[in-house]
């Protein structure tokens, strides 16, 4: 079975390609890169007892959190890559991270627990594009993604900041790249045409890993009735489909991309009797602009749309159904191995689809990275974030607005 689905797939990687110039083969090597990294986190945030937790009056902290905290993470990534006689290059990556929390529910600390973030397989041609198959972001914001602004600190809005916010409360939304997660998905992107290129993507369902179709009725199925005795209902996306054309070009030394894009999904239906509906799949644009001269690196993003707030989904089951809005703007400067940057975002959305107003989301960051050495830097990094929505009681009763400080000193080698 496996060798007609190897030559299946030849035949497939054939007949989208074309033929290609005779040029010698080259056997498939094999290249160990990846990362890691070890930060200082410095973390000031409300959390407070959103719902009066046994033994603590309602807005009392649950905890007197530590600021400071040392954190470390790492990955490595199988890198291959080969090429046919024909022309055709072909090759896969997969991404071994580590992605265990340090206390595991036992209460034992461990880091023993490795799982997998990015791995695909490819196939390309300079005459036809690339073709991936696997776990990977979608075109949108992945391999066409424009005007984000994260290439200083360990990422500003995109970066290590998340990982040191307690509470689902707290973490202000914001789009960025791969902010949809590695689902199993099928890519294309083209060559570019005087100047052009474009792509798009499609995935059956939201399931990223081994095995995340349907072999086990549960949360990763689109195909079951969960009105049985398997399970409650969960909104999740489905069939979803990214589109995205992009421009790149030089005018007078200046480097100009341009790129708009699309989001797409359906969504799981939800068939228990009496059930007030199965909501809605994603309908957004997304467009960015970016320019670099002299250094400078100057950018923007703007999405808008049928979506909640950080491309959640609508459930259409409340008085507020708004559409996304959402923008980011940024800068950074490079002059030999310093860079330094910012970024600013700032997005509406639905929030709880029971309050009538809006929920707003607000970050902003600064930071800078020294280069030591080939691969290694030293990294410092500010940001900070709010979430606010009248009535909401984020963090307690009244506390409609939550808000987060962290300051990162990191040292990265990336090999």
């Amino acid at each position: 079975m496996r060798k007609i689905l190897l030559a299946t797939t030849a035949v497939a990687a054939a007949a989208v390609f074309g033929p290609a110039p005779v040029s010698a083969q080259e056997a498939p090597t094999v290249r160990i890169g990846g990362f890691f990294r070890f930060n200082y986190a410095f973390t000031d945030q409300d959390y407070q007892n959103p719902a009066g937790t046994t033994g603590i009056p309602a807005g009392q902290r649950v905890a007197n959190l530590g600021k400071s905290d040392f954190t470390s993470d790492m990955e490595v990534h199988v890198i291959v890559q080969g090429k046919a006689a024909n022309g055709i290059s072909y090759g896969a990556t997969i991404e071994i991270q580590d992605d265990q929390n340090r206390e595991a529910t036992s209460g034992v600390a461990t880091k023993t627990s490795l799982d997998t973030d990015e791995m695909y397989v490819w196939v390309s041609s300079p005459q036809a594009g690339q073709l991936r198959f696997g776990d990977e972001d979608g075109v949108v914001l992945g391999a066409l993604a424009t005007g984000f602004i994260t290439s200083f600190g360990t990422g500003g809005m995109d970066g290590d900041w998340l990982d040191n916010v307690v509470g689902a409360n707290n973490r202000p939304t914001y789009l960025a790249g791969g902010y949809l997660n590695d689902s199993t998905k099928v890519i294309y992107t083209s060559p570019q045409f005087f100047g052009f290129d474009f792509g798009a993507s499609f995935g059956f369902n939201d399931g990223e890993g081994e095995d995340s179709g349907c072999e086990v009725l549960g949360a990763n199925c689109d195909r079951y009735d969960s009105s049985g005795p398997f399970g409650t209902y969960r909104l999740r996306r489905k069939n979803e489909v990214q589109a995205a054309l992009r421009y790149r070009g030089s005018f007078a030394g200046v480097g100009l991309a341009a790129m708009a894009g699309y989001i797409g999904s359906g969504v799981t239906k939800d068939n228990r009797l009496g059930s007030p509906g199965s909501g809605e799949g994603l309908n957004v644009g997304v467009f960015g602009l970016q320019a670099t001269a002299y250094g400078f690196t100057v950018g923007g993003n703007y999405a808008f749309g049928r979506a909640n707030g950080g491309l959640a989904l609508l459930t259409n089951t409340g008085v507020d159904d708004r559409d996304l809005q959402q923008w980011s703007a940024g800068a950074t400067y490079t002059m030999g191995p310093v860079t330094v940057g910012g970024v600013y975002s700032y997005g509406t959305s639905a929030g709880s689809e029971a309050l009538p107003a809006a929920r707003k989301d607000k970050i902003w960051s600064v930071g800078a990275n020294y280069a030591l050495a080939p691969g290694l830097a030293l990294v410092a990094e500010y940001t900070g974030g709010s979430r606010e929505e009248p009535g909401s009681n984020l963090n307690g009763p009244g506390r409609d607005k939550t808000e987060v400080d962290v300051f990162i000193l990191s040292t990265r080698i990336a090999f």
